[in-house]
């Protein structure tokens, strides 16, 4: 957690979103479960598609894929930067300074 030997805010939430993503996600079982799933169900799917339709849903997966991750982008970056005005915020409050909302 935060302290006053910390390196400051920003990087505590930039560190945090770190390690949801290295290393909490990798231990998570119902995660892990859920990708295994997917990529069950995938290769059934693949196996009974002729070439052309392979391709067709390769296209489709790839755009869906790229949505999903601009979604996740806009998601987490207005989240932290959310996160980051708080906390300049707490900063401002705790030397005394005054908060004007906008």
């Amino acid at each position: 957690m935060l302290s006053s030997d910390s390196k400051g805010i920003y990087e505590f939430f930039f560190d945090r979103i770190y390690k949801i993503n290295e290393e909490l996600l990798p231990r998570d079982a119902e995660y892990q479960d859920w990708g295994r799933k997917q990529g069950e169900f995938l290769d059934r799917l693949w196996a009974g598609l002729t070439p052309e339709e392979r391709q067709i849903f390769d296209d489709f997966d790839i755009n869906r894929t790229m949505q999903m991750n601009r979604r996740d982008e806009l998601t987490y970056t207005r989240g932290l930067m959310d996160g980051i005005i708080l906390a300049s915020w707490i900063e401002r409050i705790k030397r005394g300074g005054e908060i004007v909302l906008p």
